[in-house]
């Protein structure tokens, strides 16, 4: 679980309780660990505290955990006071303006080293390299999926469905991966929800729901 910004990079920042992103990201993604460790399965985190961990470093620690899946916990926002809801993202090259502006938003956290990049793939068979990517989008995309459909019938809030987005976060895991958007903090009445703890718990328990689907 990679619960998104933390340390000096504070994310989105509401415009009427001033709350910051990288809080609630944080504690949503406590909540999400404790309901899967009470169902037997492993957690790693890349941040259980409020310290600033580069896009490369939680790349790097998804990659070398062993992990069958990657999640990251997310708030969107946008120029647009009326934008709510909740999106879950994996990697694809198709993307809309919304998702691109979105993409660029957490991307700049961190302006990534090109050389970096290309040690993802080193020594690894190119053909072999676009078989794995496909097969992790592909599972990627049913994770996505079934997260959302937990949201239908789980939260109030808008259900924007499934997105597609290059991440960094989700472009470089070796493993199927998904980039959640918990709702838009830019929304007054929504940053009012990121205030609510049982709130909280209840996109926590959404997205464990979701990936308890996505293992059945």
């Amino acid at each position: 679980i990679d619960s998104g910004h933390g340390g000096r990079d504070a994310g989105a920042v509401g415009r009427r309780l001033r709350l910051k992103e990288k809080d609630f990201n944080l504690s949503i993604a406590k909540k999400l660990k404790n309901i899967l460790e009470e169902r037997g399965i492993k957690v790693i985190m890349t941040r259980d505290s409020d310290v600033f961990i580069p896009l490369e470093e939680r790349v790097r620690i998804a990659n070398s955990s062993g992990a069958d899946l990657f999640v990251s916990v997310h708030a969107n926002a946008s120029r647009s006071r009326m934008m709510n809801g909740f999106e879950c993202y994996y990697l694809s090259e198709a993307t809309d303006d919304n998702a691109r502006a979105t993409e660029a938003f957490e991307n700049a956290s961190f302006k990534a080293d090109e050389g970096a990049m290309l040690e993802h793939s080193k020594g690894l068979d190119k053909t072999l390299w676009d078989m794995k990517l496909t097969e992790n989008r592909r599972e990627s995309a049913e994770l996505a999926t079934q997260i959302c459909n937990a949201v239908e019938d789980n939260l109030m809030t808008r259900n924007r469905g499934v997105k597609t987005a290059r991440f960094y976060v989700i472009k470089w895991t070796r493993i199927p991966s998904v980039l959640v958007e918990t709702g838009y903090i830019s929304n007054k009445f929504e940053e009012l929800k990121f205030k609510n703890e049982t709130y909280l718990n209840r996109i926590a328990e959404v997205v464990a729901k979701g990936i308890f689907a996505y293992k059945g």
